[in-house]
């Protein structure tokens, strides 16, 4: 009974660090910010996800399963609009978000199994 509420402390806490960590590089980093929106991929699919990270967003509408934002053509805060920044926030929404970001590991993998199909002297011997 204690180790579950511990543990569900501590989830909140790490997520409303994410939270504030998210305003903050918005804020004092822009263009990292920029540049880590360019490296995801995929497409939000308004799943609202993010809008309840710890509290439910005042401004998120839930229509049964479906969600709206009040704000979203209009004054979105600038960490709505870039969320998720990293992995980390995926993992804060438990992996519901539909953006995501390509794994480097997996892609240096890949590239070190492509086999060259011309002829060269270093892949002769």
């Amino acid at each position: 009974m204690f180790t579950n509420r511990f543990l569900r402390v501590l989830k909140i806490g790490n997520r409303l660090k994410g939270k504030l960590r998210r305003f903050l590089l918005c804020l004092l980093y822009p263009s990292r910010v920029q540049e880590s929106v360019r490296k995801r991929e995929g497409e939000c699919d308004q799943c609202g996800a993010c809008c309840k990270i710890v509290l439910s967003c005042p401004f998120l509408i839930e229509y049964g399963s479906h969600t709206a934002c009040r704000i979203y053509n209009s004054f979105r805060p600038m960490a709505c609009r870039t969320f998720p920044l990293d992995q980390r926030d995926i993992e804060d929404v438990e992996h519901h978000c539909t953006f995501f970001f390509p794994d480097k590991q997996a892609a240096r993998e890949t590239s070190q199994l492509i086999v060259p199909v011309w002829r060269t002297e270093k892949n002769e011997s």
